[in-house]
């Protein structure tokens, strides 16, 4: 079983982690990963942006800083997002910019695929 969930995100293929940290900020914020996902299917609109936004940047920068600590001698494939030989991650500002709304059920379905993963 993979730890890593890989979801594309403007032509390149970005990998996301249910690491401890991330569920820590997820309790932090949720009260835990079944609160998220409640949480997460029965927001409206804005307010799903907003957490959809939020928790790709976390998922992301876990994943990116795994890769970079744990499998930096792995070469990584042509679509993935390396600067300088490191995996690097999207802040939120660029999350906004790259996703379109049509995007959010498909990375609803990611974030969810990447907890259940973390969580096995």
């Amino acid at each position: 079983m993979s730890r890593i969930t890989f979801v594309t995100i403007a032509g390149k293929n970005y990998p996301m982690s249910f690491s401890l940290g991330a569920s820590k900020k997820i309790i932090e914020k949720y009260g835990g990963a079944e609160k998220m996902k409640t949480a997460l299917e029965k927001a409206k609109d804005a307010q799903k942006i907003d957490m959809i936004t939020e928790l790709l940047e976390l998922l992301i920068a876990q994943g990116c800083a795994y890769k970079n600590y744990f499998e930096k001698d792995i070469p990584a494939p042509d679509n993935s997002p390396v600067v300088d030989g490191k995996w690097a991650p999207l802040p939120r500002e660029a999350l906004e910019i790259a996703v379109g709304v049509y995007d959010v059920k498909e990375l609803s379905d990611k974030i969810l695929e990447c907890v259940g993963n973390g969580s096995k």
